[in-house]
């Protein structure tokens, strides 16, 4: 799972290179299983105001990482969703994932009963 928001705290590129080499090394390179940010239903589990997030399917990538900035997450530095909630939405879902052995593309919901 890479997690990253729409605007970076430091890199501030467009085409998001941190993200792509990672994307590229998981996917293409190891044929690693890749999720670009958490499944929405897990960000709603933590946040049910969020609006505008991105639902991108597991092991795709947008056609041209300089739109990259639409597959992160909507939020400000400093804030909240920045700081906490979008890792712990990706760290929530790779443990259910794990658990429930789900590979899937996409979640209809949260996997577990705990973030109900």
């Amino acid at each position: 799972m890479l997690v990253f928001a729409r605007d970076d705290h430091v890199l501030s590129v467009p085409d998001k290179p941190h993200i792509h080499q990672a994307y590229d090394g998981f996917r293409k390179t190891a044929g690693l299983w890749v999720r670009l940010n958490a499944d929405e239903v897990y960000f709603l589990a933590l946040d049910k105001t969020l609006q505008e997030y991105p639902e991108n399917d597991a092991n795709t990538e947008p056609q041209d990482w300089m739109n990259a900035r639409q597959w992160g997450y909507p939020a400000n530095y400093g804030s909240e969703l920045y700081s906490h909630t979008g890792s712990l939405a990706g760290i929530v879902e790779m443990a259910d994932r794990v658990k429930a052995n789900d590979w899937t593309a996409n979640l209809d919901e949260v996997l577990h009963e705990y973030l109900k």
